[in-house]
This record gives structure tokens, sequence and C-alpha cells, in this order.
């Protein structure tokens, strides 16, 4: 591996490490208040959301919608709610855009 890119590597996990420590050096000495527990609780869906529903509904050309992202969507959203597992609602989206794709 070149020199270069281990030392970005090792730099970044430096950074990142620096950028969380102090917060969970508080959050070892002081007890989070149930409000900001359960609001930090949500982070992970936000993130989530707003990482996939905007390429969902806006993939096409100028903002249009793409009918295999929609089906895609909710084939993935209906097994991420029956199965509770993201892996099977991955899963069950990549399939569903290569059936989409095949047949159509």
């Amino acid at each position: 591996m070149n020199d270069k890119v281990l030392l970005i590597i090792v730099l970044m996990a430096v950074i990142t490490y620096l950028t969380r420590f102090p917060m969970l050096l508080i959050s070892s000495r002081w007890e989070i208040p149930d409000w900001l527990r359960r609001g930090l609780a949500m982070v992970p869906v936000g993130v989530f959301s707003s990482l996939t529903v905007p390429p969902i509904l806006f993939h096409g050309k100028d903002g249009q919608w793409s009918p295999e992202y929609l089906a895609a969507g909710v084939v993935s959203l209906a097994v991420g709610l029956w199965r509770k597992q993201v892996v099977w609602a991955l899963l069950a989206g990549v399939g569903a855009i290569v059936l989409w794709r095949a047949l159509f």
C-alpha cells in the first residue's frame, strides 16, 4: 500500500477519534436527560431517510420521478416494515430494480 494512503487513513482515524472523544467523555460523567436520549435515538432514522428518500423520488432527469426507483422504494419499505431488518430491505430493493429492468 502506498505510504501516502496509509498516512491519510491514520490521520482520518485520529481526526474521527478526536471529534468523538469529548462527547464520549462528557456522556460518561454526566447523566443525559431522557428527552435528549430519545431525540438522539432518532438521529439514525433521520440520516437514513435523508440519504434514501431524495434519490428515490428525484432520480430522473430534471428532478423527475423514476418508476423503477419508486417501485423499489415501496418494495424495500414494505420488506423493511415486515422483517424489521435493514439488510433484507436493501436486498429487496436491489432485487426489485433488477426484476424491473429485466421485465421492462
